[in-house]
């Protein structure tokens, strides 16, 4: 089990006080993303609050919850945009491959032109989204998905800055 340890010197920190839901701060979604960008994705994500203070259990999980859900729906947003991205490379490399083959029959010069380069590298452009960019977005999926609905949080209270009593 992958373990995140979240130390609270002062509970208001966790939380934005620019939004009226339970929202965790920029600073402590930024941690969270850092730790979990290394974890292997198929184990369960266990959360460890440490506290010198009790804090609002039922408000740190609602405030993770609605991290997870925010982060899936940007998630979904980067897909569709990667998605765009990669219909307007196929047919952008098509077009310019078709039409490279279709000028080459009037003039050899045609093929050193940039024509082929740049129908080569959007057809490559979008090689590397579907081997690499799409299956990422599955797995990222996934993680945040289990985190948000199989995460074991626990709470450690009487701890000091450096986790122990």
């Amino acid at each position: 089990m992958a373990q995140i340890r979240l130390v609270v010197e002062n509970e208001d920190y966790l939380y934005s006080s620019f939004s009226p839901e339970d929202e965790f701060d920029i600073m402590v979604q930024g941690y969270i993303r850092e730790k979990i960008r290394g974890m292997d994705h198929s184990e369960r994500i266990s959360f460890t609050v440490i506290s010198k203070e009790p804090i609002d259990e039922e408000r740190f999980r609602a405030a993770m919850a609605n991290w997870g859900r925010n982060e899936l729906a940007l998630l979904k947003m980067n897909y569709k945009d990667t998605f765009h991205m990669l219909i307007g490379m196929l047919i952008l490399g098509s077009v310019l491959l078709i039409l490279n083959l279709l000028l080459q029959k009037r003039s050899e010069l045609v093929k050193y032109t940039l024509i082929p380069i740049i129908a080569s590298m959007a057809l490559g452009r979008a090689a590397g989204i579907l081997a690499i960019d799409l299956p990422t977005y599955g797995v990222k999926k996934r993680l945040i998905s289990e985190m948000r609905n199989n995460s074991l949080i626990t709470f450690e209270y009487g701890h000091g800055k450096n986790g122990k009593g």
